[in-house]
């Protein structure tokens, strides 16, 4: 049987929770039950417990940066590098997989990976660039960085046409591949009438109408909008929303404000049992976000037959198909004629449910995704042969110092 001993590598791994995290944990776990060797590298963080490695079914490797951005959760460090490179030697990997081109760690280890070791590199896309103020600085740097990498997974098509359009020229022919997210569709699934009557229960909701959102709460993500909505939509609906952020305080202050502190929930940052209770009470999932790449929650929404309202022109476009599995929209008229009518409409509500249910498992189960990652991985291990000439000095000297 085909096996790989793979590196995963990011600057964004557990305790951290995150999208990112919970997509290389899942990968590898996926991985090891189909007989691959996964091993993570990523940080040691800083008074963050990593007692749960221990107890991983894959092996992690935690590295100490000198220079580090608590704020981002990056950081590199010329020891760090040397100390990965060390390892690379020890284990001997087959293939390289890089998680975010705006991850250092995962940048600076491409090159120990394939300019030093000659070890093939993929590099998953998980986010969208947009338009930075700073982006005419780190853009090259971007492209400089990502020069030795093979393969470019994107997690959905927008986020493919960012990635291309980031690194222009200096992609050389080298291929840009779309893998969505996957998710565990076996977990994420639809409740049964006892558990949605519970689920409900718990929210102290039974009898509303429940808009369900799981988003940090950031600028980004345009949670901001939740308050006027909740007012413009009356006494008929009451907006759940699990997860934190600094926007949390205004979403607050704004529901005082518009007088719909009672239909505005923050439920804060919850377990991943507490969101699928969330998804399960829901009538309906807001993805307000207008730079959202793939977002899981939305996977998970639809994976758990929740008709999903989202932003047109994101990766939630290739998650949703409007009128379909959801609706999407452009603008706040948008988002909230789409609410209403999904409200008002219980027949269309219960069509959403059954194709959403059944778009997420033909889709965004991982079964489906594995299969991609590892065709991507073929696809890195074929190029394995090209020489980097411009490595072979240092490869040399290192050799002699053994």
């Amino acid at each position: 049987m085909e096996t790989f001993k793979i590196a995963l590598v990011s600057d964004w791994f557990y305790p951290k929770i995150g999208g990112i995290e919970t997509h290389i944990h899942e990968l590898a776990l996926k991985l090891v039950d189909m007989g691959h060797e996964p091993h993570v590298i990523t940080h040691a963080v800083r008074n963050r417990d990593s007692a749960n490695d221990q107890r991983s079914p894959y092996s992690v490797h935690r590295f100490r940066a000198s220079i580090y951005i608590d704020r981002l959760g990056v950081g590199a460090g010329l020891g760090m590098i040397r100390r990965i490179n060390d390892l690379y030697k020890e284990q001997g990997f087959d293939v390289t997989h890089v998680h975010s081109l705006f991850s250092p760690l995962a940048l600076l280890t491409s090159y120990v990976s394939r300019g030093i070791r000659g070890v093939p590199v993929v590099a998953t896309s998980h986010s969208m660039l947009g338009s930075p103020r700073l982006g005419f600085v780190y853009k090259p740097v971007i492209r400089f960085m990502a020069r030795k990498i093979d393969v470019f997974i994107a997690v959905s098509s927008v986020v493919a046409e960012d990635t291309r359009r980031l690194l222009g020229g200096s992609l050389k022919g080298r291929e840009v591949v779309t893998v969505h997210n996957g998710i565990d569709t076996e977990y994420w699934r639809p409740p049964s009438p006892g558990e949605r009557e519970e689920a409900r229960r718990k929210l102290g909701a039974e009898d509303e109408f429940i808009v369900g959102v799981v988003a940090r709460l950031t600028r980004r993500k345009r949670v901001d909008i939740i308050p006027r909505l909740a007012r413009r939509l009356g006494r008929r609906a009451v907006f759940i929303v699990a997860g934190d952020g600094p926007r949390r305080r205004f979403l607050e202050e704004e529901a005082a404000r518009l007088g719909v502190k009672d239909r505005v929930r923050l439920l804060g940052f919850v377990s991943r049992d507490t969101v699928r209770e969330v998804l399960w009470a829901s009538d309906v999932f807001l993805s307000p976000g207008e730079l959202e790449a793939c977002p899981i929650a939305v996977i998970e929404a639809q994976a758990s037959g929740v008709p999903v309202v989202g932003r047109n022109r994101s990766g939630v476009g290739d998650i949703v198909v409007h009128g379909e599995t959801g609706m999407l929209f452009d603008d706040f008229e948008g988002a909230l004629s789409s609410l209403d009518l999904i409200m008002v409409d219980s027949g269309m509500r219960h069509r959403m449910s059954l194709a959403a249910r059944r778009r997420a498992v033909e889709n965004f189960s991982w079964s489906v995704t594995i299969r991609r990652v590892l065709d991507a991985y073929r696809k890195a291990l074929s190029m394995a042969d090209t020489v980097d000439r411009r490595m072979l000095l240092y490869k040399a000297w290192r050799r002699v110092k053994g």
